[in-house]
């Protein structure tokens, strides 16, 4: 039988200090992996996020005793990497759009429109309204993922 490999790594400093801390994540591991999901969408900067934040676990102490400080404390950290990420990203695709002019776009915003609906539950009208655009193409989005 041969082994997967995966492009996912552990952190080089990974260690059995932050043991705790990773039982900790796969015990919420599908909340944790959606909220980081909903931050970056992009797998590859979700793994990117998980890495980092096992790094940091490394210097954080874990309070057995507080189990809802730990859970905060983790998610909180899990925010702060996935913002981190994003800002690297961002920076190396503005350093890549010098390069490869006309690369970036306005984002799409009837997309933008759907996740704002889907994730705060706003009826259509108010976020075409939020957006100012017409009730019909934020409709038109949340229509075909329907």
């Amino acid at each position: 039988m041969a082994a997967e490999q995966s492009s996912f790594a552990l952190p080089a400093s990974a260690s059995p200090k932050n043991t705790t801390w990773c039982f900790l994540l796969l015990e919420y591991l599908e909340e944790f992996a959606t909220l980081v999901w909903y931050l970056v969408a992009d797998g590859k900067l979700v793994e990117e996020t998980f890495s980092r934040t096992m790094t940091q676990f490394d210097t954080t102490p874990f309070d057995v005793s507080a189990p809802l400080l730990a859970y905060n404390q983790a998610r909180e950290i899990l925010i702060t990497q996935a913002l981190d990420v994003l800002a690297a990203t961002r920076k190396e695709d503005e350093e890549n759009q010098i390069l490869q002019p006309g690369s970036g776009e306005f984002p799409d915003l009837p997309r933008l429109a759907f996740m704002l609906r889907s994730f705060i539950r706003s009826s259509e009208n108010e976020v075409a309204k939020f957006l100012d655009v017409p009730p019909l193409q934020v409709r038109e989005p949340c229509e075909a993922c329907d």
